[in-house]
C-alpha cells in the first residue's frame, strides 16, 4: 500500500497530531506499508510554512492546507490513500480515497469557553472555517475521532453520524512504564526521596487551565504531608503561575519547564499521581503515558477523560469549585488505591499501544481503497 500523509505538525515538532501520525506511520512501516509524510518540515514533502502556522494559527494552516490540495491534483494516482489529520480545504476537493483523523475542534473549544475573550473570538471564527473546510471534503470521504466526544462535535457541525468511528490514541507502552528504582529517579531530578509526587506535564495554556490547578492544589497542600507537585513544560501561563506560587507561598511547588522525549519515561516513572484540569481536551497523550506507566490519574470532569473511569485508574473531579475539588484529591491520596496503579498499566497493555492502534487504522485504510 502507497499511504500519503498530511499532517500540519510532525515529530519531532509539535505535540498531539505529531506524536499520533509518527507513531502510526511507524508501526505501519514494519507492516509494508509505503508510508510518505507531508508536513511543513517534512520529512518527505515540505508544504506550507511552519512560522506561518505558529505565528498566525488557521491562516497558516489553510495554507498549508491549499498546498496539499495542488499536489493532490497533481498526483491523483501515485497513492493508494491519503490520510489527512485536521484538513482545512478551502476549496472543494475531489481527491479520491481521502481518510480523516480529527484530534481536536475549535467548534469545540469555542462551545467550551476556552480563554480570554479575544481567544474565544478567534475560536468562533475558526470553527466557522472549520466547518465550511470539512464540508468541502466528499460525502464519502470517512471521519476517525480520536474520543466519542469529538464524534459529538462533528455530528453538531453537520458530518453524518455514519461516516464517524472511533480510533483512540496510543502510547508506546514499552517506553513509559512502570519503575521499580523510584527512589533513584527522585534523585535523578532532585525530588525528596520520601516525597509523594502529583505530576502535571503539558503546555501551560487557558486550555490546560495551570491557574485552577494551583488554587486546589493550594488546598491540597494544607491537608496532607509530603506531597509534591511538579509542574513540567511552557506556555503562555507560565509566568503567571509562577507568581500565583509564590503569592501563595507554595515551597512544594516545583517548575521544570521543558523536559525532552528522553527524559519524560524516567519523570513519570518516579511520580506517583497524575494530574489535568483541562477545560477541553481530545484525547490528551500526556494522559495515556501516565496511564502506561502505572500512575494513578486525577482528572478534570469533561467528556473526554472519561477513560479514566473506563479503566478504573484514578477519580475524575469538578474543578469549579476548588475546597471540594481538594478534599476529594486529598481523600483518594489517603484511601491508598494501589489497584488503580495496576490499573492503569493494564489498561494500556490491553487497549492503548501503537500496534493496537496501527492495526485499526491500517483495516479502515485498506478497507478503503480496496486492498
Amino acid at each position: 500500500m502507497r499511504l500519503l500523509i498530511c499532517a500540519s505538525e510532525y515529530y519531532p515538532n509539535g505535540s498531539g497530531i505529531a506524536n499520533v501520525a509518527y507513531n502510526i506511520v511507524e508501526e505501519m512501516k514494519k507492516s509494508g506499508v509505503n508510508c510518505t509524510v507531508c508536513s511543513p518540515i517534512g520529512p518527505d514533502i515540505k508544504l506550507g510554512n511552519p512560522e506561518l502556522i505558529n505565528k498566525y494559527g488557521i491562516i497558516g494552516l489553510v495554507y498549508y492546507w491549499s498546498e496539499v490540495s495542488k499536489f493532490l491534483e497533481l498526483n491523483q494516482t501515485k497513492f493508494d490513500a491519503v490520510w489527512c489529520h485536521n484538513p482545512l480545504f478551502i476549496k472543494k476537493c475531489s481527491y479520491k480515497n481521502i481518510i480523516v483523523t480529527i484530534h481536536t475542534t475549535y467548534y469545540g473549544e469555542f462551545i467550551h469557553n476556552v480563554g480570554y475573550l479575544h481567544f474565544r473570538i478567534y475560536k468562533k471564527f475558526a470553527s466557522i472555517v472549520e466547518k465550511y473546510c470539512l464540508h468541502n471534503l466528499s460525502h464519502s470521504v470517512p471521519f476517525n475521532v480520536v474520543s466519542p466526544k469529538v464524534a459529538k462535535e462533528l455530528e453538531s457541525i453537520g458530518i453524518e453520524k455514519q461516516r464517524i468511528s472511533y480510533i483512540p490514541n496510543g502510547v508506546n507502552t514499552s517506553l513509559f512504564k512502570p519503575s521499580e528504582n523510584k527512589t533513584s529517579l527522585k534523585q535523578k531530578f532532585g525530588f525528596p526521596e520520601d516525597s509523594r509526587i502529583i505530576l502535571s506535564l503539558g503546555r501551560l495554556t487557558e486550555q490546560k487551565d495551570p491557574i485552577i490547578l494551583i488554587k486546589i492544589f493550594g488546598e491540597v497542600s494544607v491537608r496532607i504531608n509530603n506531597v509534591i507537585l511538579v509542574i513540567a513544560g511552557q506556555g503562555e501561563l507560565l509566568n503567571k503561575t509562577r507568581e500565583l506560587v509564590q503569592k501563595n507561598n507554595l515551597n512544594n511547588v516545583i517548575f521544570l519547564g521543558y523536559v525532552d522525549e528522553a527524559n519524560k519515561p524516567d519523570l513519570y516513572a518516579c511520580s506517583d499521581f497524575y494530574i489535568l484540569t483541562s477545560k477541553y481536551e481530545g484525547q490528551p497523550l500526556t494522559l495515556l503515558e501516565a496511564m502506561s506507566s502505572g500512575l494513578a490519574c486525577i482528572v478534570s470532569d469533561i467528556p473526554n477523560l472519561d477513560i479514566v473511569a473506563d479503566a478504573r485508574c484514578g477519580i475524575i473531579i469538578s474543578c469549579s469549585d476548588t475546597q471540594i475539588a481538594a478534599k476529594s484529591i486529598v481523600k483518594y491520596i489517603k484511601e491508598n488505591h494501589l489497584s488503580h496503579n495496576s490499573n492503569s498499566r493494564k489498561y494500556a497493555e490491553n487497549n492503548l499501544g501503537w500496534n493496537v492502534i496501527s492495526d485499526k487504522y491500517l483495516k479502515e485504510f485498506r478497507g478503503y481503497s480496496n486492498l
